[in-house]
């Protein structure tokens, strides 16, 4: 995955997130509109086979970054704690 930065502001950011499809950008955009502070999450991908996804973020007062860094962080514990449960049933 490369995550590339095309315009940021103080409460938007617009990435190139290239190496990704709807699998982790649909997640991502589940656990950003999850938290209160953000305004908008959207993706598209202009073309399936060769298109490069591009998210945008819009935040209400929060750093657009820190606001991913948080989604992210949330697929984290979850994904950790999918780990953890199968572990314990084995």
């Amino acid at each position: 995955m490369e995550v590339k930065i095309i315009e940021l502001g103080k409460d938007h950011v617009k990435l190139i997130i290239k190496g990704e499809d709807h699998t982790f950008l649909n997640l991502l955009q589940h656990y950003l509109l999850e938290d209160e502070n953000v305004e908008i999450a959207r993706y598209t991908i202009p073309h399936p086979l060769v298109g490069e996804p591009e998210f945008f973020i819009k935040t209400r007062g929060k750093n657009p970054l820190k606001a991913l860094e948080d989604a992210n962080n949330k697929i984290i514990e979850v994904c950790e704690e999918v780990i953890s449960q199968l572990k314990s049933k084995s």
